[in-house]
C-alpha cells in the first residue's frame, strides 16, 4: 500500500497544479498547511479508501492517485465549509471562506476530468457523475443536520438520512476504486454499499465521541455505539453476499478506524 508522505506528496502535487495569482491560492495553501503552516498529521481516511479497494480488486495504485486525490480534494472542501459555518474560518472571512470551499470543489471535478490518457472518456464520465451524486447528497445530509439546528428536534428517520448522506464521500471512494480496478457495474455498485454502510458507522462513533458543544441539537437515542457495531456488522454482511471484498482488506480498514472506539 502507498505510504503516507507518498500520499501527501500525490495531493499537493495535485492541489498546487491549480495555483494562480489570486488569493484563492494562499488560502488553499493555508487550509492544506502548504503555506509554512505546520500542516500536522493527516488521517486521509477517504484518500487510503479508494486504494484499498483498488488493491482488493487487483487493479494498479497508480492509476488510482488522482481519483484518491479528488475524494481527498473534495472532502477538504466541506471542511473549509463547515469552518465557516462554526465561526472557525476566521482566518479567510465569511466571503472568502465560501469562495475557497468552492475552489477546492471546482479542483476536485477538475483532477478527475485532467486524468492520466490511459483512462477512456466513459470511465472518466462515470467517475465524474458518481463524484456528482455523492457531493449531492453530501449537500443533503448538511443540509438536514443544519435543520436539526434550526428546528431543535431530530427524528430517527431524519438522523439515518442525515448520516447516510454525511458518508457519501466513504460510499464514492469505494465506488470510485472498484471502477479504477475495473469492476464491473453490479461489483461497483456493491462496494458504494458497503462503503455508505460503514461510512454510517463511522459518522456516529464521531458523534458519540464528538465534543456535545459541537452541536446545537442532541442525538437521538439510536445514536449509539451499539448502533454503529450494527452498521459494520451489516457491511460485513453485504460483502459476503454480494461476494466483494474477499480478502477483508475495505473492512479491516473501517475495523482500525472504528472498532478500537466502537
Amino acid at each position: 500500500m502507498v505510504m503516507a508522505d507518498s500520499l501527501e506528496a500525490a495531493l499537493e502535487a495535485a492541489i498546487r497544479r491549480f495555483d494562480g495569482t489570486s488569493p484563492v491560492t494562499p488560502q488553499v495553501h493555508h487550509h492544506f498547511g502548504y503555506a509554512g503552516d505546520a500542516a500536522g498529521a493527516h488521517q486521509r481516511l477517504r484518500m487510503q479508501l479508494v486504494l484499498e479497494v483498488v488493491a482488493e480488486e487487483g487493479g494498479r495504485i497508480a492509476d488510482a492517485l488522482d481519483v484518491a486525490c479528488a475524494v481527498e480534494i473534495l472532502h477538504n472542501s466541506t471542511l473549509v465549509h463547515d469552518a465557516v459555518d462554526d465561526g472557525a474560518g476566521s482566518s479567510f472571512g465569511l466571503a472568502h471562506g465560501i469562495n475557497a470551499g468552492d475552489a477546492l470543489c471546482a479542483m476536485a471535478y477538475l483532477q478527475l476530468l485532467e486524468g492520466p490518457p490511459r483512462r477512456s472518456p466513459e470511465q472518466t464520465v462515470l467517475m465524474t457523475r458518481a463524484l456528482q451524486e455523492a457531493n449531492f447528497a453530501l449537500c443533503a445530509g448538511q443540509a438536514q443536520e443544519i435543520a436539526f439546528g434550526r428546528d431543535g428536534s431530530v427524528e430517527p428517520d431524519a438522523y439515518v438520512a442525515m448520516i447516510g448522506g454525511k458518508a457519501a464521500l466513504f460510499a464514492v471512494a469505494c465506488e470510485l476504486g472498484a471502477l479504477v480496478a475495473g469492476a464491473p457495474p453490479e461489483r461497483t455498485q456493491a462496494y458504494a454499499r458497503l462503503g455508505r454502510t460503514s461510512g454510517m458507522a463511522f459518522q456516529i462513533e464521531s458523534h458519540v465521541h464528538g465534543d456535545p458543544r459541537s452541536r446545537t441539537w442532541a442525538l437521538p437515542a439510536l445514536a449509539t455505539l451499539a448502533t454503529a457495531r450494527a452498521y459494520l456488522s451489516a457491511g460485513d454482511a453485504l460483502a459476503s453476499a454480494a461476494g466483494i471484498d474477499a480478502s477483508g482488506r475495505v473492512r479491516a480498514f473501517f475495523a482500525r478506524v472504528l472498532r478500537p472506539a466502537a
